[in-house]
Parts: structure tokens; C-alpha cells; sequence
């Protein structure tokens, strides 16, 4: 099971939504749609925001994004719409948002006020909390700007996420990064200045460039944003395919990393971050120690408590509402406002809600006993064993943690304990990445 790293696509979480069985229509959203009609129990609950506007052409990038920023202001109509459509759900109301999170695209190509007008409509009709956290992404062709730093200011953004992935400069123009090294120093030092909380997104795991030893431009990345300070770093292995590099991988007969190298990568840099100070909160997700920055991956997985909802807003968005997981339509289709709002629409099942917590908690690192016992235990027992007897978790009077062992190989934990059914299904639908 360990002798093969495994990488899942980024945008799959449990359970996977078959392209034709889950496909939405009419019927299945009149449906969803009616469920949320019924109030339930007060609980906090997470909103994203999609902005799929973007001056970028990045050959890493598999999501919902264009390039035309004529659209902008009927974009920004449809999605106030829609913030408005949910809010005026009793369901809804019972929620109690603490995270609003905009992604992209680049949410920081927005011009203020249009960016102004979707942010209020959505502290305005959604519940939100007196300790909202607020994160945005942006690119480092846009941050620096004056008038996004304001924007930025007024609003007290939690945190704001550059797009770094590397300080290298011939591997940015590798990945085909639009924005400048000059551009990417300007960005991070104009964010330090003003107090803002900085997150940047470090890659590794790319293919053989022939422009240097792959390990060390990643360590050299990650000492780089140790010296410049940064409040929060994302550090998440490049997925090949569904973008531009997969091609490219083919065409140039490009070679991807061992496991061996990926393995020692992880190692080295925990190592690193550790001892500067930081601390992993998530599989990706680091921030400065005792720092309260939310990584994200914790608004969408249980290990703990029970998996928050998370009201997705926007092009191609992923949603998870009230035991429905959706996908919105993709750029085109959401724009013209087609019948149905949904590319797919999937009721979980009673087992599927269960397992949530469980197939999850590789992504946050930990899972109580109390989560497991409450979410079908019997179903994990033999599963958990093995993998304490491979090495990949401890555990504690409490719970179980993922081991440093582990932590190179939390796609296989997470892989492992799927049900046989839903691993053929994503065998069958999605391309996994398995490195010897």
C-alpha cells in the first residue's frame, strides 16, 4: 500500500461525484432545494467564493477560470443573486458563517468596487459570526496595486494568499507564471508594511526542467519565504494533469520525481519549517506557531467535530449543504443562467455522511476517538491497526495522530480508507497520480 506514493486530484474529496449518475437536473435540485426549507439545529458553516477572472495563464492551473473581464459586472449580479437565494433559506439562516473564503481565478483582479458590492452582499444576508474570518488569493500581478491594498484594509481581511509557488526564476518561466520576481518582492513587502496577514503557495514535485537539482530549488523556496517572514505557507505537491503540464509531460517525455525524492522533500522541509518556527496544521496548511490563521483544509474536513457546511458560490464551486454535495456550472453555463445551477448534484447517504469524518482526518492530521466511535468505528477497526502497525499513525490517549512517516503519505491514508466502491469509481473517473 506505502510502496507506491499515491497524488489524489486537488478537487477530490469524499465521496467522489460520478459524471453521469450524479449529473444534476430539475428534479434533483427541486428536491435539494425543498430540504432546505426546514430549519435545523444551529451550527457554523464556511462560504467560497469563486472568482474565476484571471490575467493568467499558468500550465499548473486545472480550475474554473477566464480571461475575459468584460462579464465582470453581470458575474458579479449572478452571484449576489445567489447569495440572496440561500440566504433566504430557513436552513440557511440556522447556519453561523465563520469563514468566508474567495478563491479563484484571481479574486485581487476585481476592480474595488465590485469586489466591495460581493463581499457585503455576503455579510449582509448570510449569519455571520462577530469573529468572521475573511481570506482572499490574489496574484502578485495585482496585490501591490494601491487600491486593492485599501480594499484589502477596509474590509480586514483576514489573510491574503499570493500564488507564489517558487522564488526560481526559470521555473516560473517554466509554469509559465505571468507575474514577475520583482512583481512577487513588491507584492509581499507591500502586504508586510501594511500589517497584512501573508500566506504565499510553495509547489513541488514537478518534472525534470533540466534547470537544476528539483530538491533543492524546493528547499531554496521554502528558505526564501522563511526569510522574508510569511505568516502562512501552503506547500502542496504539483498534480500533472487536467492543465497544460500534461501535455507538455508527454509531449517532452518530461521525467516526474521518485518517491524517494518526493519522500525526502517532505521530510527535509517539515524539518525546516519546524525549526523556524511553524507548524503543521493541515497536510498542506503551515502557519508561525500559536498564529491564528485558519488553513482551509479545516473548513472542510471532520477528525474532531463534525464536517462543517460549506455554502459554495460562484463558477464551477464545490459545495457541501445539508448532506448534498454540488458543483456549480462552469463559467459559461452559470453566466447564461441555464435551468439547472448545478453540473452535479449528489445526496449522501447515511454511511457516506458517517465516513465523512473518517476518510477525511488524514488531511487535518488527527482524529479523535470520540469521532470514530460516533461515526461507525466497527467499519475503521482493522484499517486503523494496520495502519499503526505500518507506521503511518500513533496513537494517544485520545486519538490518533499521523505520524511524520505519514505525513508523506496522506493521499495513501486518505486512498486507504475509502470503500472498495468508491476507489474503483475514482479509478475509473479520475486520474490518480501513483509515483514509485
Amino acid at each position: 500500500m506505502f510502496n507506491k506514493k499515491i497524488l489524489l486530484p486537488h478537487q477530490y474529496y469524499y465521496p467522489h461525484m460520478d459524471l453521469i449518475e450524479d449529473k444534476s437536473s430539475i428534479r434533483k435540485e427541486e428536491d435539494f432545494f425543498r430540504s432546505l426549507d426546514i430549519s435545523k439545529k444551529r451550527k457554523n458553516a464556511s462560504v467560497y467564493i469563486h472568482i474565476p477572472f484571471c490575467d493568467s495563464k499558468c500550465e499548473f492551473c486545472g480550475f474554473d477560470k477566464v480571461k475575459n473581464t468584460s462579464e465582470m459586472e453581470k458575474y458579479k449580479d449572478i452571484v449576489i443573486e445567489e447569495i440572496k437565494f440561500y440566504a433566504n433559506k430557513n436552513y440557511i439562516q440556522d447556519l453561523e458563517i465563520d469563514v468566508i473564503h474567495i478563491g479563484g481565478g484571481t479574486p485581487t483582479i476585481l476592480p474595488p468596487k465590485i469586489f466591495n458590492e460581493i463581499l457585503g452582499a455576503a455579510k449582509k444576508y448570510f449569519n455571520i459570526t462577530d469573529n468572521l474570518v475573511v481570506n482572499i488569493e490574489g496574484s502578485a500581478t495585482t496585490i501591490y496595486k494601491d487600491e486593492v491594498i485599501e480594499y484589502i484594509k477596509e474590509n480586514s481581511i483576514s489573510k491574503v494568499s499570493v500564488g507564489v509557488q517558487t522564488f526560481n526564476f526559470r521555473l516560473r518561466e517554466k509554469y509559465k507564471s505571468k507575474a514577475t520576481l520583482d512583481e512577487v518582492y513588491l507584492t509581499l513587502n507591500k502586504l508586510k508594511n501594511n500589517e497584512i496577514k501573508t500566506g504565499i503557495d510553495i509547489m513541488y514535485g514537478f518534472p525534470d526542467f533540466k534547470i537544476g537539482d528539483i530538491s533543492e530549488i524546493t528547499f531554496n523556496d521554502i528558505n526564501e519565504a522563511v526569510k522574508l517572514d510569511i505568516d502562512a505557507i501552503d506547500f502542496g505537491q504539483l498534480y500533472p494533469y487536467c492543465n497544460n503540464l500534461e501535455k507538455r509531460i508527454k509531449d517532452e517525455n518530461l521525467k516526474m520525481p521518485s518517491k524517494d525524492q518526493i519522500v525526502n522533500i517532505i521530510k527535509t522541509v517539515n524539518g525546516i519549517m519546524k525549526d523556524n518556527g511553524y507548524e503543521q496544521k493541515a497536510s498542506y496548511g503551515y502557519t508561525k506557531k500559536n498564529s491564528d490563521i485558519m488553513v482551509m483544509e479545516s473548513s472542510y474536513y471532520g477528525g474532531i467535530k463534525d464536517v462543517p457546511d460549506c455554502i459554495a458560490i460562484g463558477s464551477g464551486a464545490f459545495g457541501f449543504i445539508n448532506g448534498y454535495k454540488y458543483r456549480n456550472n462552469s463559467y459559461n453555463a452559470y453566466i447564461m443562467n441555464r435551468k439547472t445551477k448545478f453540473s452535479q448534484l449528489k445526496k449522501l447517504s447515511n454511511i457516506q455522511l458517517q465516513n465523512l469524518n473518517v476518510v477525511g482526518f488524514p488531511k487535518i492530521l488527527y482524529l479523535s476517538k470520540k469521532q470514530l466511535r460516533m461515526n461507525g468505528s466497527e467499519r475503521y477497526d482493522y484499517k486503523i491497526k494496520k495502519l499503526l502497525e505500518y507506521g503511518m499513525l500513533e496513537e494517544s490517549l485520545d486519538g490518533f495522530n499521523i505520524t511524520e512517516e505519514g505525513k508523506c503519505f496522506i493521499d495513501n491514508i486518505y486512498y486507504y480508507l475509502l470503500e472498495d466502491e468508491e476507489r474503483e469509481k475514482i479509478n475509473r473517473q479520475t486520474k490518480i497520480l501513483y509515483i514509485d
